[in-house]
This record gives C-alpha cells, structure tokens and sequence, in this order.
C-alpha cells in the first residue's frame, strides 16, 4: 500500500468533551474588541456544535459582531440556522440557511464554508448537507474587522442570548475548504456523528489555527469555554455558564 493511501485510511481521532449551558436570560461571552488578527477576506469556515434549549422559534446569536458584519444566527421567524456576511458598507456579501431545526435538547453539529471569489457555499446540518441560498455570493471582502464580537448575544444591545448549549466553537475567517468533498468534513465530524480532534488550538483541519476555537475537555471548569484556544483573542463571560448535562461525543 502506498503511503498516500495510508495516510486517507487514518481518520481524525474522537474527542470526547464537554459544553457550555447558555441559560437564555444573562449568560454570554463577549469579546470586547476586534479580533485580533482578523483581516477582511472573501473565504471562511465555521464549525459548531449546538443543543437547543428552551423556545425554538426565538433569535438566537451563536456568533455576532457587532453590525453589520457576520453573523450565525437560530432565526425568530423560521427556525433555521442562518449564517450571514456583509462587507464594509453594509452589504450583504452572502446568506444562507438551513431547514427548519424543530429539535429540542438533541445535539446538531452545523459545518460551513465560503468563498466569495468563486460564488461558493457549503452549510451541512449533522454531515447531511442542508443548504437553501437567501443572498447569492457577491465577490467581495466580507468585514471580518469589526470591533466586537459576541457568542450568546448581539452586539452593541446584547439582546437575542443562546438558551442551549455549544460546544467546540469553531471560526476561520480568510481560510476555506470544499465540505462537500467528505474527508474535509472528517476533520470536524466523524462518519458516525461524533466531534473528533481539532488540535489544541485547531489547527488540525487546516493545518492553521483559526481565529477563534472554544472548547472545553471533559471534566474542565465550564468558565474556560471563554478562553480562544484560536489566536483572535479570548472572551469574556456575562452571567454564569453552567456544564451542559449532556455532551455531543456521549
């Protein structure tokens, strides 16, 4: 067997973690500035696990600058994970979404690229892919430089917090992957649905850290979810984050 063919036999090993409880009321992180190191750019990838909690049909940031710039968002009004990115002027760059979630306390892994430049965009709910098109691609920067970020929340009013959980929050602005090529996937999902390792600052799918990676191991006190294993910078927690009771690698 060649070595090429050894290596695509080696699948990223499971990780098994824990999650941060988002108690919908106070709780979110917020980082206080830019990212550090964030540069406007045409490509991204995001990865997360999530548990709905609570009222499905409410706004639910998981990730947001301040606006208008990027943004995942649980819509209000459909139900559906929608990730969005402007450009510097306001613009919407792209949008996409998913279908109606309708799920409650059940661990959905979301995985998502983009690339202005060619028009292309991946969003895979549970490794299916699940993507309607809402703003088709425009083939510019998306503003990646805004002056604050927040998970749980909006930002500047901190509105439309998370009533549920996350885990190994992931977001590579100015990098990409095709996801529907199945072994890109492989660097975030296992092939039975599980989370596998990142690297300790995640760099492993991509072979470069992204700016934003929060992850917490079994057994870590839950506040470390706001430390960025990534390099944009850490978070800082409002309210208090409670351990999830269930994890998406039980």
């Amino acid at each position: 067997m060649s070595a090429n063919a050894l290596l695509l036999c080696v699948e990223t090993p499971l990780i098994t973690i824990d999650a941060a409880d988002f108690d919908g009321t106070n709780d979110y992180m917020l980082r206080g500035a830019g990212l550090t190191g964030a540069a406007d750019s045409k490509t991204g990838i995001f990865s997360c696990w999530y548990r709905i909690d609570g009222d499905p049909a409410r706004q639910k940031n998981l990730l947001a600058s301040n606006q208008p710039g990027f943004i995942v968002e649980q819509n209000q009004a459909e139900d559906k994970i929608y990730i969005i990115g402007y450009n510097a002027s306001g613009s919407t760059l792209f949008g996409i979404g998913t279908s109606v979630l309708g799920v409650s306390a059940t661990w959905l892994h979301i995985l998502s690229s983009w690339d202005m430049a060619s028009g292309t965009t991946h969003l895979y709910l549970n490794d299916v892919s699940d993507k309607t098109v809402i703003n088709v691609p425009v083939n510019d920067n998306i503003d990646y430089t805004r002056t604050n970020w927040a998970v749980s929340a909006d930002t500047p009013t901190f509105s439309q917090k998370v009533d549920g959980c996350l885990a190994e929050l992931y977001f590579a602005p100015g990098q990409y992957l095709d996801l529907s090529i199945t072994e890109n996937r492989r660097k975030f999902i296992s092939a039975t649905g599980k989370p596998v390792h990142l690297g300790v600052d995640g760099s492993l799918p991509t072979g470069t850290a992204p700016i934003v990676y929060l992850h917490l191991d079994n057994g870590e006190a839950v506040a470390n979810f706001a430390t960025n294993r990534g390099t944009g910078g850490n978070f800082t927690i409002t309210g208090t984050l409670d351990t999830a009771s269930t994890s998406p690698s039980d």
